[in-house]
C-alpha cells in the first residue's frame, strides 16, 4: 500500500496517484477457487475460442487472447500456457488460416518431378519406414549445395552421378542374388515407353468398342431383314388363301349350273 499523505500539503496530482496506489489490488482467482465459489465446472481451452465472431479470419495475438480467456476463470489453464508465456510467438497468427508448412527441399522436389514426370507413377511403400527416394534425392542435392557452396544445377549433376552409380551397384547385386539398400533411386522401374504403352492400351480399347458397335449394327440389320422376310411370307400366304377360296366358289357355281341343266 502507498504511504499516508496530508491532503493540505500534498499537491492534487500527487494525491490522485497515491490514492490509486492505495487501492487494494485483487489478483485474479484461480480456476479451482472460482469453481468452489460460484459452483461451476471449468472447461478446456480450445482453438475455437480464439476465432473472432464479428470478423472472420481476424488476426489475434495468441498469448494476449489466452490470458484474456483465462482471466474469466471459466477455462482451465492448459499445460502449455507457461511455456507459451516463457517463449511468446514472434508473429501474429490467424486462427482461420494457419501458416503453410514449407521445407527447404520442397522446391527441389518440384524440380525433380518437372524433369521426370513419370516418377509420379512410381508406387510408394506405405509400410516402409525409409524416406521416399525423391525426397532423399532432394535432400542430398541440398546437402551438396550447402557443403560445397555450388548452385543448384551443379549439385544436380553430382547427385545424378551418385544415383547412376547406385543403379549400377543395385543391378550387379540383383544379378548376384544379394540384397541392396537404395536411397536415391527406386526399386520399381517403369517402362521407358510408358506413353506408348498408354496409347497402345487406348488403341486396343477403341478397337474393341468399334467392333462391339459394328456387331450391334449387324445384329440390328439382320433382325430387321428377318422381320421384313416374315412379313413378306405372311402376305404371300394370305394372297394364296384368297385365291384358293375364289377358285372353290367358281367351281361350286359351275356344279350348281350343271345340276340345274340336267334336271331340266
Amino acid at each position: 500500500l502507498a504511504p499516508p499523505f496530508d491532503r493540505h500539503t500534498t499537491p492534487r496530482r500527487e494525491r490522485a496517484c497515491l490514492a490509486v496506489r492505495r487501492r487494494v489490488c485483487i489478483a485474479w482467482p484461480t480456476q479451482s477457487a472460482m469453481a468452489e465459489r460460484f459452483g461451476f465446472e471449468t472447461g478446456k481451452l480450445v482453438m475455437s475460442q480464439f476465432r473472432s465472431r464479428t470478423r472472420i479470419g481476424r488476426k489475434k495475438r495468441l498469448l494476449e487472447e489466452a490470458e484474456k480467456i483465462l482471466r474469466s476463470g471459466a477455462v482451465e489453464q492448459p499445460k502449455w500456457f507457461n511455456a507459451l508465456r516463457a517463449v511468446p510467438p514472434t508473429s501474429v497468427q490467424s486462427a482461420m488460416r494457419p501458416r503453410q508448412i514449407v521445407y527447404p527441399e520442397d522446391k527441389l522436389i518440384r524440380a525433380y518431378y518437372n524433369r521426370d514426370p513419370s516418377a509420379k507413377f512410381v508406387p510408394a511403400d506405405l509400410a516402409s519406414t525409409e524416406m521416399h527416394h525423391v525426397r532423399a534425392f532432394a535432400r542430398r542435392q541440398l546437402k551438396v549445395m550447402k557443403r560445397k557452396g555450388i548452385p543448384e544445377n551443379e549439385a544436380l549433376l553430382v547427385v545424378e552421378a551418385e544415383a547412376a552409380l547406385e543403379n549400377t551397384r543395385a543391378a550387379a547385386a540383383e544379378k548376384a542374388g544379394l540384397a541392396f539398400a537404395r536411397s536415391l533411386t527406386s526399386a520399381h522401374q517403369l517402362p521407358t515407353n510408358y506413353l506408348e504403352q498408354i496409347q497402345e492400351e487406348e488403341e486396343l480399347a477403341w478397337r474393341a468398342t468399334k467392333s462391339a458397335k459394328a456387331l450391334d449394327t449387324a445384329t440390328r440389320k439382320k433382325r430387321a431383314q428377318d422381320a421384313a422376310n416374315e412379313s413378306t411370307r405372311l402376305s404371300e400366304r394370305e394372297k394364296k388363301g384368297k385365291a384358293v377360296v375364289t377358285d372353290t366358289d367358281a367351281e361350286k357355281g359351275k356344279r350348281e349350273a350343271r345340276s340345274a341343266e340336267a334336271t331340266v
